[in-house]
């Protein structure tokens, strides 16, 4: 509908020039008026769109106000033709005789003749106020409809993901023995589909901070060759398991940038996952970097999939995956590289894709500044496993979910720590002035005392003599900030990993110097 139709006056008036007269003095107005011979011939342009309707008592034939009620009738829920009606009748009966079936499918006006072409303008500059809010409604109307059939799209491809890699580890944890024990393949299944459940729900979250502003960078100078070797490092498992093999292409010399490491290693592990995730078996992918003048490149390319040249420019749009040509066979949710593509923005770079189609791999460009050549680039030591003597700690884990704290315990004990589970936070805070561990774990949100409580109470009772650690699903910068402010050592972000915690331990040295504790602990009761 365009906008002139939507905004033009019809007027039917069937005796003598009075149509004529009326569509004049309202052009002169401004107004676009046009004619229209009866009310049965009025209905008929209504759903080319209308912006008023003039007419008077004598075009309300009963044809034609039949025609016009069922015109009307028809009309979505938001819209109500605004109707101007002249009419030389006073009194109430007339006045209801006139717009007998009209009243209740629009609004009407009522102008007395002989009419005043002040108020006839008027009257109809203000039906075209009215009319233009209706058109408003109707455009806020779809928008909510376009939102939420994006919402019902993201819901259906969310639960999709979701139980995937659930359905996974339900059938792995499952398949047991005789003795109801997991064979090693399965166990190093569930934690693989766990990690990518973590992957994706960090993703969500990220994105979501990204696109609200909420994501703030904490750059400094770092040598881009680093971040990558970490990168490789964390996409060890998912490259075995896939049998690919990736190739490396580092410059001899630093390539320093300014900028976030943990969002930088971010931005590779997105694109070495992806590159991972579409390379058939025995594939092989490339991870280079380069300077170009004053810009550093990453160049990611692989022998995979591919991606059809029609879906090249909306790859990394939120959801891109739901219709791309690199195909849903291999999941996603298709917002890691919209991801990739507001972190890479952030840094004041470019990334951009390139397939020669269908089956014939892709390469994804990052572009980033280079970091002026005088500052001096901080190494970013890429952690490796340590052979330090093994010291066994005493700790008390405060975490009400049950699963999740026996499960927990029962790892650390296997490890050779003495360990203690308890389900609130009274209690938690009992347990650790009473047993004094080296390590506390603390959940954040625990019932009858909450994780902050605990670390204050536990502060003022044994100062610095123990490491507590916060674990919680909040994960934003302000939630570390809190918890760290309220007394912990550190915050670990839900789901718990035991090797963060084993980071954690060869971090901090024993604290306890209040020597070895006799009762519960030595035993490890839950």
């Amino acid at each position: 509908m365009s906008a002139r139709l939507s905004e033009r006056i019809l007027v039917a008036a069937p005796t003598g020039r009075d149509a004529e007269l009326i569509c004049t003095q309202l052009s002169a107005a401004g107004i676009h008026a046009e004619k229209v011979e009866s009310a049965a011939m009025l209905a008929n342009e209504i759903p080319a769109g209308v912006g008023a309707i003039v007419l008077t008592e004598e075009a309300l034939v009963p044809d034609g106000l039949a025609a016009l009620s069922r015109a009307l009738a028809k009309q979505p829920a938001w819209s109500e033709v605004p109707l101007i009606l002249l009419t030389g009748e006073l009194s109430i009966a007339s006045k209801s005789r006139a717009v007998e079936g009209l009243d209740h499918r629009t609004n009407i006006t009522l102008i007395d003749r002989p009419v005043r072409i002040k108020a006839l303008v008027s009257a109809a500059q203000s039906a075209l106020r009215a009319r233009t809010r209706q058109y408003e409604i109707r455009d806020l109307m779809a928008q909510l409809e376009n939102r939420l059939h994006e919402r019902d799209k993201f819901l259906a491809i969310l639960g999709h993901e979701l139980r995937n890699p659930l359905s996974a580890i339900l059938l792995a944890s499952q398949i047991t023995d005789g003795d109801g024990k997991l064979d090693h393949e399965h166990a190093l299944l569930i934690e693989r589909q766990s990690n990518h459940l973590t992957q994706l729900v960090n993703d969500l979250l990220d994105l979501s901070r990204v696109v609200t502003g909420k994501i703030i960078l904490k750059p400094h100078v770092i040598d881009l060759r680093d971040i990558a070797e970490q990168s490789l490092l964390t996409v060890e498992s998912a490259k075995q398991h896939q049998s690919v093999e990736i190739r490396t292409n580092f410059p001899d010399d630093a390539t320093p940038i300014y900028g976030d490491p943990v969002r930088i290693d971010q931005i590779l592990n997105n694109l070495l996952t992806n590159a991972v995730k579409y390379t058939p078996r025995g594939g092989h992918i490339e991870l280079a970097i380069e300077r170009d003048g004053a810009s550093a490149v990453i160049r990611v390319s692989d022998d995979g999939v591919g991606i059809a040249p029609d879906r090249l420019d909306g790859i990394f749009e939120m959801f891109a995956q739901l219709d791309n040509a690199i195909g849903r066979a291999q999941g996603g949710m298709g917002i890691g590289l919209a991801l990739v593509r507001n972190l890479v923005q952030l840094h004041g770079g470019t990334v951009h894709a390139k397939s020669d189609g269908a089956g014939k791999g892709s390469e994804f460009v990052v572009t980033l500044p280079l970091a002026s050549t005088d500052v001096v680039v901080e190494r970013r030591a890429v952690p490796r496993p340590t052979h330090d003597s093994f010291t066994s700690r005493r700790i008390v884990i405060v975490e009400d979910n049950k699963d999740v704290r026996d499960l927990l315990a029962l790892k650390l004990r296997r490890l050779g720590h003495e360990v203690v589970g308890v389900g609130d936070g009274i209690e938690g805070w009992q347990k650790i002035t009473e047993l004094r561990p080296d390590l506390a774990i603390v959940d954040l949100g625990l019932p009858r005392m909450d994780g902050f409580e605990v670390a204050n109470r536990t502060r003022q009772e044994l100062g610095h003599n123990v490491i507590l650690v916060a674990v919680s699903g909040f994960g934003q910068p302000d939630d570390k900030r809190r918890a760290l402010e309220a007394g912990f050592d550190e915050h670990i972000t839900k789901p718990a990993d035991v090797h963060d915690i084993e980071s954690l331990l060869q971090r901090f040295p024993p604290r306890n110097v209040f020597g070895a504790a006799t009762g519960p602990a030595a035993t490890g009761t839950t």
